[in-house]
């Protein structure tokens, strides 16, 4: 069961109130991580029932909706089933053809978003069937595990620079998609900070302009990374107490620059396979600390082992 706050806000001010706490504070005294608690106080994400009970001690508020485990995909049916028809999915991509002047500003969100599609996105061109050349940004994610993350990506792009972008789920596949269409946007992720159009493996690199910025934002990218190919888990043979994150890719190079970087920072990483990986209980402490995670698969798992001091596989619900 999960709970969804009407008014998140209001709720945490009169926490924060009656407390006479910081976010932060409340965080350490009821050993809710940071990050996810400033996600339930932005009304990004809904809250765990058992998150929610250790607030109800302290403020009794009825503006709350229980929903349960799985209401994202519940939902995502009646959405699949209202759209079942082709005409109606053009009437609604022709719907966000109205085309914005974009002018890209460097802030933690575009580092966010630019890590995200380095993870899980890529830019195309092609001509349509009028002979017209049509530029594509799409992300592509897990219909169960990312459905959240991928409209918190739609709305922070709405908010940042009054983009519209489409966002819809396959019925018969576990796949949902972002789509962008912006020709300005594409081009300018490409010629000023050197995202490749088309395959993108062996030419994916952390765009030296952003290499260039303090950590603050470079961490971003890292995130949005994580949100997108990135993991935490624990072994078996370590009977799963060890928490370990990585971050796969099929490029190398681009598997050293993420290490490069983040040992630069102080993080152990390492490369192995087709991952970059950092482990230990300490270290994925000011990973989310410091890193964090914009994704409730990551979050809820983390807040799992906080809670329980092992991560096996196959948690319910998560």
């Amino acid at each position: 069961m999960r709970i969804k706050l009407k008014k998140p806000r209001e709720f945490f001010d009169r926490v924060m109130k009656n407390e006479k706490a910081s976010l932060r504070q409340l965080s350490e005294q009821l050993g809710i991580n940071y990050s996810n608690l400033k996600h339930y106080s932005r009304g990004d994400r809904t809250m765990p029932q058992e998150i929610f009970s250790k607030f109800s001690n302290i403020n009794k508020l009825s503006a709350i909706e229980k929903l349960d485990d799985n209401w994202g995909a519940v939902k995502a049916g009646k959405i699949s089933a209202e759209k079942n028809d082709m005409k109606k999915r053009m009437s609604n991509v022709r719907s966000y053809r109205k085309i914005v002047e974009i002018k890209i500003k460097i802030n933690e969100f575009f580092c966010e978003f630019y890590g995200a599609l380095l993870g899980d996105g890529c830019i195309s061109k092609f001509k349509d069937y009028e002979g017209k050349m049509r530029w594509i940004i799409q992300l592509s994610g897990n219909k169960t595990l990312d459905s959240e993350y991928w409209k918190y990506l739609q709305n922070g792009l709405r908010e940042e620079y009054g983009m519209y972008s489409y966002y819809y789920e396959y019925k018969n596949r576990n796949v949902c998609v972002l789509v962008i269409k912006n020709k300005n946007f594409s081009l300018d992720l490409n010629k000023d900070f050197g995202f490749p159009i088309g395959v993108k493996y062996e030419k994916l690199r952390i765009s030296g302009k952003l290499m260039e910025l303090d950590w603050i934002f470079k961490r971003m990218v890292v995130r949005g990374l994580f949100d997108t190919d990135g993991s935490i888990y624990a072994k078996k043979n370590e009977d799963y107490k060890y928490p370990i994150i990585s971050i796969s890719s099929k490029s190398n190079k681009f598997l050293n620059q993420i290490k490069n970087l983040l040992r630069g920072e102080g993080y152990p990483a390492y490369v192995s396979g087709s991952n970059v990986a950092v482990r230990g209980i300490k270290v994925v402490d000011k990973w989310f600390d410091d890193i964090g995670s914009s994704n409730g698969r990551n979050l809820d798992k983390y807040e799992y082992f906080k809670n329980n001091k092992r991560l096996p596989p196959n948690i319910k619900g998560l």
